[in-house]
């Protein structure tokens, strides 16, 4: 996919860099991987929204987030006239929610729920200082507020100063990142791209690859699964010798610990019982593929 810049990226998200693709450009998103977004971008896979719901009342709620931070601050907010481009590099994007009426200030308004509160009360989250980071660099200017009503209960807000350094280095790591995309040369693959790589590949052919490379990665997976192994089983060894000395008892305290074994309730679901009142019970299992990954020793070679 080889982008013309004289078109206007801004109208489709997978020809350009924008606020929300940046942190994970820097390998900085709690949410996504640098090979995901490469994934997406390059169309192997679909840009899906988990939380469909939770991004549109975020969009139905930018408003009130927006007037809420002006009545607050006494800075007036207006909507911004278009998608700016980086004058050097059009692919790099920033849609910016508000500017702030009379200054080189801009606003970035958020939603979340309650459970991010102690989140927002200790700093802004670094994929949010990287976006409006991302903005300020691309309109030129030199201060961004990024304002969350949380949990539809509290509402904060916090300022972040334009960083020219930093800025930079997320240039740079767009422009590669964007050659990557170009090139179709896949960034370096993380183990939370194990989810990824199954969407990726939901099913198999019946070819088998030779990579003599994977001899010793094969070999140091076995070995780590075999201690793996061991140490559950000195885990569980340890376990049943704490919970025979407990007894009928809550617990036991040590000079540095305090060990408890409770009671907790577990909901499960009684399948026989089901089966008897459900006579085409069949008919509501779903069935879904997946692969599985393993590995043994090759019967069609003679092992030293």
């Amino acid at each position: 996919m080889v982008l013309n810049i004289t078109q206007d990226v801004t109208r489709d998200r997978n020809l350009y860099i924008g606020g929300s693709d940046i942190a994970a450009v820097m390998g900085k998103s709690r949410y996504k991987t640098p090979y995901r977004l490469w994934c997406e971008k390059t169309g192997r896979i679909e840009n899906t929204v988990s939380n469909i719901e939770a991004v549109q009342l975020g969009t139905e709620l930018e408003e009130f987030v927006a007037q809420t931070f002006a009545k607050r601050t006494d800075k007036p907010v207006r909507k911004a006239p278009k998608a700016y481009q980086h004058p050097d590099y059009p692919f790099m994007v920033a849609h910016v929610d508000r500017l702030i009426t009379g200054s080189d200030e801009l606003l970035e308004c958020k939603t979340c729920s309650a459970y991010k509160l102690d989140e927002w009360q200790n700093a802004i989250p670094k994929e949010y200082v990287l976006q409006v980071m991302w903005y300020l660099g691309i309109t030129g200017r030199k201060k961004g507020w990024i304002a969350c009503l949380i949990g539809g209960q509290r509402f904060d807000y916090k300022s972040i100063e334009f960083d020219p350094e930093l800025f930079n280095l997320m240039v740079e790591r767009a422009k590669d990142f964007y050659n990557m995309v170009q090139t179709d040369t896949p960034p370096l693959i993380l183990p939370d791209d194990d989810e990824t790589l199954a969407e990726l590949y939901p099913t198999n052919t019946e070819d088998i690859v030779e990579a003599e490379e994977f001899n010793e990665r094969a070999a140091y997976l076995q070995e780590l699964k075999m201690h793996r192994d061991e140490i559950n089983g000195e885990i569980k060894e340890i376990e049943t010798e704490l919970k025979a000395k407990i007894g009928e008892n809550m617990g036991i305290l040590t000079d540095r610990y305090k060990i408890t074994w409770k009671v907790q309730t577990s909901r499960t679901l009684d399948t026989d019982r089901l089966k008897e009142d459900i006579k085409n019970i069949d008919e509501y299992y779903l069935t879904r593929p997946y692969r599985v990954l393993r590995i043994a020793k090759r019967k069609d070679i003679d092992n030293v």
